[in-house]
């Protein structure tokens, strides 16, 4: 029996970077791209049984590059303070995820099984933020979001194998919160 494990069950938090430029195109609005690293580390397990043996599966680690375009309308608030609102659209190429499994009680470890075949994925967010000038040129900014992210792709080595529908459920919903420095030029 192969139980089932969520996203949240295998990795927890980990790695995110941003970095990106914008182009104030009118005085508080602005076009923007943002490049993303995120890397999580994989926890251990439980998979399920594997005959009188526990089975466990070490997942490799996630790891993506993410490309996100947006439009951001920004709202003076009082001095150098300004709040604003974002729309964002991209893609995330996400590299292949790859599984040993292991059942300790049958003596038995496996090779590296193919769970998640190397993909790109839609990605959409809206976020909110607070942005406040500290030097002539340079503002610190902290903010909020939500960020969805399409599943992942088939794996064509799972067919006939009862775990063809793995992926189907991979989407997921994320609610990144994000502080960092802006440079204006």
């Amino acid at each position: 029996m192969i139980l089932k494990n969520k996203y949240e069950d295998v990795y927890g938090t980990g790695l995110h970077m941003r970095f990106g430029g914008g182009y104030m195109f009118k005085e508080n609005s602005e076009l923007r791209v943002t490049f993303s690293l995120q890397s999580l580390d994989a926890d251990l397990v439980p998979m399920g049984d594997l005959g009188v043996s526990n089975l466990y599966g070490q997942y490799a680690d996630y790891q993506s590059f993410g490309m996100d375009f947006g439009y951001r309308r920004y709202v003076p608030v009082e001095g150098s303070i300004r709040t604003y609102a974002e729309a964002t659209i991209g893609l995330a190429f996400i590299d292949e995820t790859d599984v040993v499994l292991t059942a300790p009680g049958g003596n038995f470890t496996g090779t590296a099984t193919d769970f998640y075949d190397r993909t790109s994925a839609f990605t959409m967010g809206f976020n909110v933020g607070v942005l406040f000038g500290v030097m002539s040129k340079a503002d610190v900014f902290t903010q909020i979001g939500l960020r969805y992210v399409t599943g992942m792709s088939d794996v064509d080595q799972l067919a006939a194998t009862g775990l063809e529908t793995i992926n189907d459920k991979s989407s997921r919903w994320a609610m990144p919160f994000v502080s960092g420095v802006r440079f204006r030029f």
